[in-house]
């Protein structure tokens, strides 16, 4: 328990010889801080953009006409008309 004591006194006289900033500084640094965040996620973004459309463009199906194979041994059936829905 003393050791615990101690490190707490030991922590209060450290933040004693903190030099702490000026609310002029620190709102200066705020702002840059917040600024320098905002630049790199809109170039983050945008290299994101980039690329999902990169990728898009890459794997979009061709405009080519696909060749469809009939077999003629298979017969497509006309529907059935269904009496039973019809109201009178």
């Amino acid at each position: 328990m003393h050791a615990v004591l101690k490190f707490f006194q030991e922590v209060k006289t450290e933040f004693g010889h903190i030099s702490w900033p000026k609310k002029d500084a620190l709102i200066q640094l705020t702002f840059v801080v917040i600024s320098i965040s905002v630049l790199i996620s809109l170039i983050l973004g945008g290299f994101d953009l980039l690329f999902t459309s990169s990728l898009n463009l890459l794997t979009q199906p061709t405009n080519q006409p696909q060749q469809i194979i009939v077999d003629p041994a298979v017969t497509i059936a006309p529907p059935a008309s269904d009496t039973s829905t019809t109201t009178k």
